[in-house]
């Protein structure tokens, strides 16, 4: 028997005296530190002063719960007032975030179009003038000048290979051209000295 009773017990019931004597302790205290001085005062003050006392606590329990009211009222409306306060303040600044943003963005796209535009503009005018004075200076073959000029402005890579391959071709012909003048004077030479000895 003893032992079913052990493994009837749960921890509620192990814990639940423990709760009983603190709350008994709580209100053993506030009787004894705070009703029972209260009452003792009420009961002087009362036979001291009967008439103002009766009309105190008359007043006091009648203005008890308007004045609960209208702390609760005023707590309610202070929090609600700052949370709208809030929310409004957040909402604002977030619309002017994205206000800004917006003619932010709209200004860096009217400018990227612009410079566009003036960096074609100025080149066109630039190469147009280029035109008129190789035409001036070189006739026809200003063409030839001009469009060597707008393909190294324009595709600055692509001329740069263009003219290391040229120069590459230029320096084998180069050498071809100085091998063929080196033998060509050995060659004379050779005939020079064969000459020499049949006339000896």
């Amino acid at each position: 028997m003893g032992a079913q009773k052990d493994e009837a017990t749960t921890p509620q019931d192990t814990l639940a005296p423990y709760f009983d004597n603190s709350a008994a302790a709580v209100r053993r205290s506030v009787e004894e530190g705070y009703v029972l001085p209260l009452i003792d005062l009420s009961k002087a003050l009362f036979s001291a002063y009967p008439v103002p006392f009766a009309f105190f606590s008359i007043f006091t329990a009648l203005a008890f719960f308007p004045l609960l009211t209208f702390v609760i009222v005023s707590v309610v409306t202070l929090a609600t007032t700052l949370t709208l306060a809030l929310c409004l303040a957040f909402a604002f600044s977030t619309g002017v975030f994205l206000f800004s943003g917006g003619v932010l963005l709209a200004i860096l796209g009217l400018t990227l179009l612009f410079s566009g535009f003036l960096t074609i503009f100025a080149l066109s005018a630039y190469l147009f003038a280029r035109l008129i004075l190789l035409l001036h200076h070189s006739g026809r073959g200003g063409f030839t000048v001009w469009s060597r000029e707008v393909s190294q402005v324009l595709f600055p890579s692509s001329t740069s290979t263009a003219s290391t391959v040229e120069d590459s071709y230029a320096s084998e012909d180069s050498g071809v051209i100085v091998g063929r003048e080196g033998k060509s004077d050995h060659a004379v030479k050779i005939e020079l000295a064969s000459e020499q000895k049949t006339s000896n």
